[in-house]
């Protein structure tokens, strides 16, 4: 019996609580591919093993190894573990105009923009301090988070120097 690799993300089902994760196979590579349950695609389910269940959480993705079902239509997780993506922080400014710090993992972007934030979670240093430090997916986040911090400060200090107020607290400790 043959294992296959693929990515995947896990919910929880609605009739049972279980994790449970769908796949669909490519027709031209004929790889498995994770889909969301609402796919037009032809899917299958994936159950986890005895041995994963209440060690996985919903929603983070995971590189699994899946076993097809012996007796009906799909596949059991045998092996999970969880994706971590290289973050890159990056700041732009152009003076009097736009201040931005952004960290970029994956298909995410988290903007530190103090002056015209959306929300006051990217206005505020320690806002998207919080959000880095609740991600699960981000490789080596402790220096992610320090590189991100230098940044930010450096980016409020070229701020007031080109004559705007930073209103948000100045974050000065280290990781907590």
């Amino acid at each position: 019996m043959t294992s296959e690799k693929s990515q995947l993300k896990f919910a929880r089902s609605e009739e049972t609580g279980e994790l449970i994760g769908f796949v669909s196979r490519h027709s031209k590579t004929r790889k498995l591919m994770g889909v969301r349950e609402d796919s037009r695609f032809g899917k299958q389910i994936c159950v986890l093993s005895e041995d994963l269940k209440g060690t996985l959480e919903p929603n983070i993705l995971y590189s699994v190894e899946l076993k097809p079902m012996h007796k009906a239509n799909g596949y059991v997780v045998v092996a999970a573990t969880p994706v971590l993506f290289q973050a890159h922080v990056e700041t732009v400014i152009v003076p009097k105009t736009l201040y931005q710090v952004t960290v970029t993992f994956g298909n995410k972007k988290i903007f530190f923009d103090p002056k015209d934030g959306k929300s006051a979670m990217s206005r505020t240093i320690d806002g998207v301090l919080e959000i880095l430090k609740g991600r699960k997916d981000i490789k080596y986040k402790e220096g992610v988070i320090t590189d991100y911090l230098n940044q930010a400060r450096a980016l409020v200090r070229r701020m007031e120097s080109d004559g705007f107020i930073y209103t948000g607290d100045r974050h000065q400790g280290g990781i907590q």
